[in-house]
Formats: C-alpha cells, sequence, structure tokens
C-alpha cells in the first residue's frame, strides 16, 4: 500500500523533500546519525590544531598589550582644551562613505580660538593604531574643506579629513593637531 495515495478521512502524507532538508533527516535516522558521526570525527581529527592554534593566538595576545599606548586620557584634558584654546572638542566622526572624517568643535572664546582658524596653519589628523598621517583636502573649486573665518564664541565649527581606503574605523583614536593645539586620544563614532 502506497503511504502517499489519498484515503478517505485522512490528510495525505507529503514526500519528503528532495535533497532532504531538515524534514528529511528526520525521516531517515541513519542519514542524520552518519553525518553527526562524520562531524564529531572531524572535530576529534582537527583538535590538536585547533588547540595549537588558540595557545599561538593566545601567546600573541598576551604579547600584546590590551589598551594602544598612550590611550589613556586624563580627567581634565578636556578642561584644559577650554582653558587654554577656548574650545570644546564634540567629536570626531566617519562621514561620506567612510572616506572623510569629521572633526567637530564648540568655540566658547574666540580670542583663544583664533590660533585654529588661520589659514596658513595646516591641520593634521594622527591615526593612532597605525600612525597615519591625514590631512585636510583641498579642493580647487572650494578651498580647504575647514573654517578659516572668524570664530564667534558659541558657535560650533567643523574640518574634515581624508581618510583614504577607509584607513579610520569606528572605535578607533585618531589626535589633531591644528599648530600648537592638541586634541589627543579623540575615539571616533560611527
Amino acid at each position: 500500500m502506497n503511504p502517499h495515495l489519498h484515503h478517505p478521512g485522512r490528510r495525505p502524507k507529503r514526500p519528503p523533500p528532495p535533497g532532504g532538508g531538515q524534514a528529511g533527516w528526520r525521516n531517515r535516522p541513519l542519514a542524520g546519525l552518519l553525518a553527526g558521526g562524520l562531524v564529531v570525527t572531524a572535530a576529534c581529527g582537527l583538535a590538536p590544531e585547533a588547540q595549537a592554534l588558540d595557545e599561538q593566538r593566545g601567546a600573541a595576545v598576551a604579547l600584546a598589550p590590551a589598551v594602544p599606548s598612550g590611550s589613556f586620557r586624563h580627567p581634565r584634558e578636556k578642561s584644559y582644551l577650554k582653558r587654554r584654546w577656548g574650545v570644546e572638542v564634540m567629536f570626531v566622526r566617519r562621514t561620506a562613505a567612510g572616506y572623510m572624517l569629521e572633526f567637530r568643535y564648540k568655540v566658547l572664546d574666540a580670542k583663544k580660538a583664533k590660533p585654529l582658524f588661520e589659514r596658513r596653519t595646516k591641520p593634521l589628523l594622527t591615526h593612532v593604531e597605525t600612525g597615519a598621517k591625514l590631512i585636510v583636502p583641498t579642493p580647487a573649486k572650494t578651498g580647504a574643506l575647514r573654517n578659516s573665518n572668524l570664530p564667534i564664541a558659541g558657535r560650533i565649527y567643523w574640518m574634515f579629513f581624508a581618510n583614504p581606503g577607509k584607513l579610520v574605523k569606528p572605535g578607533q583614536h585618531v589626535s589633531i593637531e591644528i599648530g600648537k593645539f592638541h586634541a589627543d586620544q579623540l575615539l571616533v563614532r560611527q
């Protein structure tokens, strides 16, 4: 008697899907047992290699510093920038699909912040993890991608740094230098 034939009063039983699938494994316990055995056998055979890799990784992790050097920021660094330079750093984030980094800061004292706006001063962003130095691009039609007019207290200003190849990723640290102004270990946001 064929189980796939329709009997009155009974729902027809569907054949297992082609290629097995989840329903196929339940209907064929021997195939499931063989597949499970292969997985266990492969895991046992690879265990020494996996353990050796874990030991190598552990040694590499033990040798690498847990925190990048110089990542400690003094709690008063922000207040120093406010007192000395009259600015409050807001953030550094990736923009333009990751190919640019935006540095935003608020001017609290226009007189103290004036050196940050001088056109002859070239801002420089240093990627802490790699040491790469990134600059503010200067397209021919627009000029440097930064503010260079006289600062006004209470306003938020910006500048963009090139990020070729999306080198700097969110969660990494950068330092910004504009003349004598230094803002170190800034966390990059998304």
